[in-house]
């Protein structure tokens, strides 16, 4: 790994990454303002979905998606570039490992999500209750995002 990671840091990226000051603290409000947009994004649609505020239609609030969406491409974006540019820190950083094991649960609950429930959301209306299902991962959304969250912000404390 540690061949890897002097590959990484050696690269044209790594060196632009940490070629200015301004760099990295504006990678840093990027990936702040793409988390914001993304777990703000699913608190409505997750807790939606476990059941609170039934009066939204599960059909608007999945309208919601393309800006968690969003919010997901700019935090994958800057955290590659963190990773790029100081792949030494972080490949031995036991926060950032868990926060990756975690992504991969995420994007695997977020697969599941599409493939089980989204194709039969089209004929749900204000009143159709969510299916446990649907509600189970809801849930695991949730717990999965601040899990990604709270580690990335350990990765500093583990660094």
């Amino acid at each position: 790994m540690e061949i890897l990671a002097d590959w990484i840091r050696n690269t044209a990226i790594s060196n632009w990454v940490n070629g200015g000051p301004w760099i990295w603290p504006a990678l840093e409000t990027l990936h702040f303002t793409g988390l914001c947009v993304l777990i703000g994004g699913l608190i409505v649609m997750d807790l939606r979905l476990i059941g609170y505020r039934r009066d939204l239609p599960l059909r608007t609030v999945h309208k919601i998606m393309p800006l968690v969406f969003t919010g997901f491409g700019i935090n994958l974006c800057t955290g590659t570039l963190f990773f790029v540019g100081n792949p030494h820190r972080y490949i031995v950083n036991y926060a950032f490992q868990v926060k990756v094991v975690l992504l991969i649960l995420a994007g695997l609950n977020a697969l599941a999500f599409r493939v089980f429930v989204s194709p039969r959301m089209q004929a749900w209306n204000e009143e159709t209750a969510s299916p446990a299902v649907a509600k189970i991962m809801g849930c695991a959304s949730l717990a999965l995002w601040f899990g990604v969250a709270i580690h990335g912000r350990l990765i500093t404390f583990f660094g």
